[in-house]
């Protein structure tokens, strides 16, 4: 019994190691080791996700995922990858500002 039990706990004791090296739950690592430095065609954009510098990675990052291809890292410097953000900031913002006018108000009468 007490081989089994110290087989198992060696088991477990792996599969937390392997998931605290980031293969697991979390990743903790840049997810961008290389820039595209260029542009893209904009119609091909499916979406874009901005990281900004966080604890595990110094380094701001723009990933955009492509409709023919999978994700690209853009150069956060560059000046697409700017027009880019400045763009989702713009129609976000434009979501909010519209779901706050379809917000019905009520009103209490007195």
């Amino acid at each position: 019994m007490n081989t089994a039990m110290a087989v198992i706990v060696l088991l477990v004791c792996s599969d937390v190691i392997y998931m605290i090296q980031g293969r697991g739950i979390l990743n903790l690592r840049c997810r961008c080791p290389k820039v595209h430095a260029g542009g893209v065609n904009i119609s091909l954009i499916r979406t874009l996700t901005h990281y900004p510098p966080r604890s595990h990675c110094s380094k701001e990052e723009v990933i955009v995922t492509l409709k023919t291809r999978g994700p690209l890292c853009l150069d956060p410097n560059g000046k697409f990858a700017k027009i880019l953000i400045e763009r989702q900031i713009k129609e976000n913002q434009q979501r909010q500002n519209q779901r706050s006018i379809e917000t019905p108000h009520t009103t209490t009468s007195t």
